[in-house]
């Protein structure tokens, strides 16, 4: 194949392979969050960890990051640099916050079957 399918290939894979760690930040500290929310709750931090978010702000990740590195490929930049490298970390960072906020508010809320249970009111002339 030729030298530039490779380098474009490349640059995509190290955009994907980056803005995933730069997810993976946002992780540590969002785990730290729960954990002190689930000791003010006097939960565990499993019961408050929820592994479809998780999968899916990394996928959100390595969407970000590959095009990202789509994107210097396009401007010929080299993404092999340190400062590039921190550029496409930053993208996995905030790219993906960015894009769960938009989804979070323009999606519709769905009801989770704890709140539905919550909020399940008995029929006033229900018969027992």
């Amino acid at each position: 194949m030729n030298d530039q399918v490779w380098t474009v290939l490349g640059n995509v894979l190290l955009g994907a392979f980056l803005g995933v760690v730069g997810q993976l930040i946002r992780v540590v500290a969002g785990l730290k969050k729960q954990g002190d929310l689930a000791d003010a709750a006097q939960q565990t931090l499993s019961q408050r960890f929820n592994a479809q978010q998780l999968f899916t702000s990394l996928g959100i990740a390595v969407a970000v990051g590959a095009i990202a590195g789509v994107i210097s490929a396009i401007q010929a930049t080299d993404i092999h640099s340190k400062a590039a490298m921190l550029a496409v970390l930053g993208a996995g960072y905030s790219g993906t916050d960015f894009i769960e906020a938009f989804m979070t508010k323009a999606l519709p809320a769905s009801i989770s079957p704890s709140n539905q249970a919550i909020n399940v009111q008995p029929e006033k002339n229900a018969v027992a």
